[in-house]
């Protein structure tokens, strides 16, 4: 087999399969793989009451200062815009779809894993076990990126620390939207550009 046989998008996507089909290649298979997976597990941990009412106190800050995070916004945006062009990728439409999805899939996963899978587990087995709520959402979170994405363990690892870090803003904050944006901002920078079948992966 040579090492030089498969294509992948470019990003932090993925590890190695033996069939082709197996790799993660369109904007689409994104959407369907990781995105729906990850929106109906936020959606479904909002049908809990305590969770919605902690959601809305969580945003606190965000209904009372719009502006505030409209301007966070504007710089990731700015920051974002810069990176391309100072690599030299595209921005068109495509890449603006991307960066959308990036937003949305933030938003997506700090409902489900900072606040809501932790307080499922803290509701059933009481306070005491916080700290193993939130290692085990955080778990879930890389756990959940390994198969949808087929990212290669390493990042899966980082995903897992990176996830523990925006939990422990989240609770010195209480601030859910700043880790969304925080997110959105790391998040473009690990996979900044659209998947696309144009780079050859090289097995290692």
């Amino acid at each position: 087999m040579s090492e030089r046989e498969f294509t992948i998008p470019e990003g932090r996507l993925q590890r190695a399969s033996l069939k082709t089909d197996k790799y993660i290649s369109k904007f689409r298979q994104v959407l369907l793989r990781h995105g729906l997976t990850m929106t109906s597990i936020a959606i479904f941990c909002c049908f809990f009451t305590f969770i919605s009412s902690a959601l809305v106190a969580s945003l606190d800050s965000l209904f009372a200062y719009p502006s505030k995070y409209f301007f966070y916004s504007l710089i990731v945006m700015a920051m974002m815009v810069l990176f391309l062009k100072f690599t030299k990728r595209e921005f068109n439409y495509r890449q603006l779809a991307w960066i959308s999805y990036l937003l949305v899939i933030s938003i997506v996963e700090e409902i489900a894993f900072r606040l809501s899978v932790p307080l499922l587990i803290t509701n059933i087995f009481g306070m005491n076990y916080f700290l193993w709520a939130i290692c085990i959402s955080n778990a879930m979170f890389a756990t959940i990126h390994y198969f949808t994405l087929r990212w290669k363990l390493r990042a899966c690892i980082f995903a897992f620390l990176g996830g523990m870090g925006f939990s422990r803003l989240f609770s010195v904050t209480d601030d859910l939207a700043l880790v969304i944006v925080l997110h959105w901002a790391v998040t473009f920078l690990n996979t900044p550009s659209a998947p696309k079948v144009n780079q050859l992966f090289e097995k290692s």
